[in-house]
């Protein structure tokens, strides 16, 4: 299939070479993190005897901190290693991480995993996309883009299914050491498959680079790209509290008041989160198709901050049904189908926020500062994961309808607040 340009020559439609290793290569290490971090509020649960609130806060600030050394990771990949190098020596912690986790149950052996774990993971993750980006720009393929950020979010998601889904199951069968092994064999695989493409990547000059000095106007112009994105940037803290909720909250909600005993058998409270990456799966398609569709309709454009406010208006309504449900679940256990109902509508409103949030930050970037600016979108997720772990002490000494009703309202506010921040960065 082909698209004429705006001069009416065809344009090329064939993705890069180094697409595939990207796409793989992030399935596997998101297969092998998500499938981790399914299995953590559960295992110091059952394994260290940690209280519900503790759990669901040291998952929550694990979560966090990997979403805060992206700044780092950043850093590092502009200033010192690039891009490549920096991925591929950050796999050796994050493999050593997987190995410790499975093998030592102990609470030491646990902090020393999430750090190595936290570390390269971390690092890694702001510059996959990133070089994505390069790749897909230097090879003159920019009216791409949009699409391969949806598939690559996609690439996430897949792996994520892979493994949320089934570990739990494992687990309940042959214990949590065999259930963490499989993730560290997918994180190998992953560090395989990305080394292989590395013919196919962007080549990075990192002694150019450091001969480079800023001018003042440069640094003007970094300031100015910081200043223009922190509101959306800020609000974005607040989904995230809400969303990465899934896994701690959610968890011990599906536990205590979700009937788990279904027509294929009893499902695990924590394999419930393997929803979110399916729907992804189904719904990604369909949100590239939509956002395709208005993006070459000018009557019915929708600018970047409109369709992330659609996914604020979804967020309320997800937390209304969780609210509802929270009140209901009282008097008796009620259907796994309203978790289910909830996470639906919380996927959509991710595939507003976060695809295009990643994109617009990656957009909104000079190019001496992607790495950097995309570290400052997943600080956002840093922030909101402690959020998430505070709130989650919360939970555990409040009735759930009270509980998920001040997550509505809170919601609500940062809705409104987001409309106008949004129509400001439009029009400047």
């Amino acid at each position: 299939m082909h698209d004429y340009n705006v001069n009416g020559s065809l344009t090329d439609d064939r993705h890069p070479k180094g697409f595939k290793y990207i796409f793989w290569g992030e399935f596997a290490e998101r297969a092998s993190f998500y499938g981790m971090k399914a299995l953590l509020v559960m295992y110091m649960i059952d394994e260290l005897g940690y209280s519900d609130a503790n759990s669901a806060t040291v998952a929550s600030f694990f979560t966090a901190a990997c979403y805060v050394l992206p700044l780092i990771g950043g850093i590092i990949a502009d200033q010192w290693l690039g891009k490549f190098k920096t991925i591929i020596y950050f796999a050796i912690p994050y493999i050593l991480g997987h190995i410790v986790l499975g093998a030592f149950t102990t609470e030491l052996g646990m902090y020393t995993a999430l750090a190595l774990l936290a570390g390269g993971s971390g690092s890694i993750k702001p510059n996959i996309s990133t070089l994505m980006g390069l790749m897909y720009e230097r090879e003159g393929k920019k009216h791409l883009m949009s699409r391969a950020f949806s598939w690559f979010y996609m690439s996430i998601n897949i792996g994520a299914a892979s493994t949320m889904l089934t570990l739990p199951f494992i687990r309940d069968q042959y214990g949590y050491s065999m259930a963490f092994m499989a993730p560290t064999i997918l994180m190998t695989l992953s560090l395989l498959i990305f080394y292989t493409g590395k013919r196919h990547y962007p080549t990075e000059d990192m002694k150019q680079i450091k001969r480079i000095v800023k001018t003042p106007a440069e640094r003007r112009e970094d300031r100015a790209v910081l200043k223009r994105l922190s509101g959306i940037f800020l609000l974005i803290v607040f989904f995230w509290s809400i969303f990465d909720q899934s896994y701690s909250t959610w968890t011990l909600f599906a536990r205590d008041y979700l009937v788990l005993d279904t027509f294929i058998g009893h499902i695990p409270p924590d394999a419930i989160q393997g929803i979110n990456p399916i729907l992804i799966i189904i719904l990604t398609p369909l949100f590239t198709w939509l956002w395709k569709k208005t993006d070459r309709d000018e009557t019915h454009r929708l600018s970047s901050p409109k369709k992330m406010l659609i996914g604020f208006i979804l967020t309320f309504l997800c937390m209304g049904v969780m609210t509802i449900a929270g009140f209901v679940a009282v008097a008796e256990k009620i259907s796994i189908l309203w978790e289910v109902t909830a996470y639906i509508i919380i996927t959509s409103a991710e595939l507003c926020i976060s695809v295009i949030g990643l994109q617009l930050a990656y957009e909104e970037a000079p190019d001496r500062m992607k790495s950097v600016i995309t570290g400052c979108f997943l600080f956002t997720v840093f922030i909101g994961d402690i959020l998430a772990g505070m709130f989650a002490r919360a939970y555990t000494v409040m009735a759930p309808g009270n509980y998920f009703g001040i997550m509505t309202i809170m919601v609500i506010v940062i809705t409104i607040l987001f409309y106008f921040v949004g129509k400001r960065f439009e029009h400047r």
